[in-house]
């Protein structure tokens, strides 16, 4: 969710420029241990940067960002410019910390990260929309939109890609190899290159559009950029009583991250925006932090995911979430073929 107002990223830019010198030096100074395998069960962003009380990161900075990607067992796996060296040619200042709204960690050894940011680039190279590798990939947000027919950026909330590591890695290679204006001049050729690899990328967005066929896309539907399939409307995501779907029934909710399957579609898990809380049916309750599975049950909280950090406070948000050792198949992006069976199935 992008929250950072157009004067927050002036603060961020200012208190980089007091802090330069310091960011700088620890830039520059040798390459910690690797932490990134710290992460290859789970790696999540909050929404809010905080201080941890727990155990001290490796290079000795006890704040957290909202831009750091983090593993439940207290480790910063690794810090916002980390993820944007690439960006951060030798010998000029990293980035300012641009925030962390989606991710998706493909490869541990060697680190191979799809992610997106909250804010744009400074220098113009991407958009908080675009998806961006850890290895310098641009795919700028209306290439995710092409096979909807959407020709403007609509914001990256979530981002999971569908298929064999062999598979996403060798298109990733080759997404590597088009500039952000080559994206731009032939968006249909995302689409045409995910199914080239037998893969899909199942996003969402931040903002709503219309599509030319009559289509509403709200930014908590689950998206297909392979096949412009709306694989789960936000109503499919949430089973009554919760209000979600517009406007069905009253609420969207938002998708804010989608980690994947734990086997098939009827197992897939994310988080939303906003949090749900009913006095006639508390177990259904849950916040904008909490993972929940098809229907809405919460199957981890914010406060099991941040709790070895020791915040002050016990839910921080959840922007992004990844399981890189659970890349379990989830099958084709048809639509909603299941949805009495999943309706009598979910908890009550």
């Amino acid at each position: 969710m992008n929250k950072r107002t157009p004067l927050r990223y002036l603060a961020a830019l200012a208190v980089g420029v007091g802090l330069l010198a310091l960011v700088w030096t620890a830039a520059a100074a040798p390459t910690q241990q690797n932490t990134l395998a710290a992460c290859a069960d789970i790696g999540f962003s909050t929404e809010e940067d905080f201080l941890s009380r727990g155990p001290r990161p490796p290079d000795g900075n006890p704040v957290i960002s909202d831009g750091d990607l983090l593993s439940p067992r207290g480790v910063v796996c690794a810090r916002n410019r980390q993820l944007l060296a690439a960006f951060s040619p030798a010998g000029v200042p990293p980035l300012p910390d641009l925030g962390l709204d989606a991710v998706d960690i493909v490869t541990i050894e060697p680190a191979r990260i799809a992610f997106s940011t909250e804010l744009d680039d400074p220098f113009g190279r991407f958009k908080a929309g675009d998806l961006l590798t850890t290895d310098g990939a641009v795919i700028p947000n209306v290439a995710l939109l092409a096979a909807f027919g959407v020709r403007h950026d609509l914001g990256l909330d979530a981002v999971h890609f569908i298929g064999k590591v062999e598979d996403i890695t060798r298109f990733l290679e080759i997404a590597r190899q088009r500039t952000r204006d080559e994206w731009l001049q032939s968006p249909g050729a995302l689409p045409s290159s995910l199914k080239e690899f037998k893969l899909d990328l199942w996003f969402s967005t931040e903002g709503k559009a219309t599509t030319p066929d009559g289509r509403i896309l709200q930014d908590g539907d689950l998206l297909s950029a392979a096949t412009g399939a709306i694989v789960f409307r936000q109503e499919d995501l949430l089973a009554p009583p919760i209000p979600a779907g517009l406007p069905s029934r009253g609420v969207d909710f938002g998708l804010d991250a989608v980690p994947g399957c734990s086997g098939g579609r009827t197992t897939v898990q994310f988080s939303t925006e906003i949090g749900y809380q009913d006095a006639m049916t508390p177990t259904r309750r849950f916040t904008g932090g909490d993972l929940l599975v098809l229907g809405g049950a919460v199957v981890m909280r914010n406060k099991e995911l941040v709790n070895a950090f020791e915040p002050l406070v016990s839910d921080l948000g959840l922007d992004a979430i990844t399981f890189p050792s659970r890349r379990a198949p989830c099958g084709e992006a048809q639509i909603r073929t299941y949805l009495p069976v999943l309706l009598k199935q979910a908890p009550r």
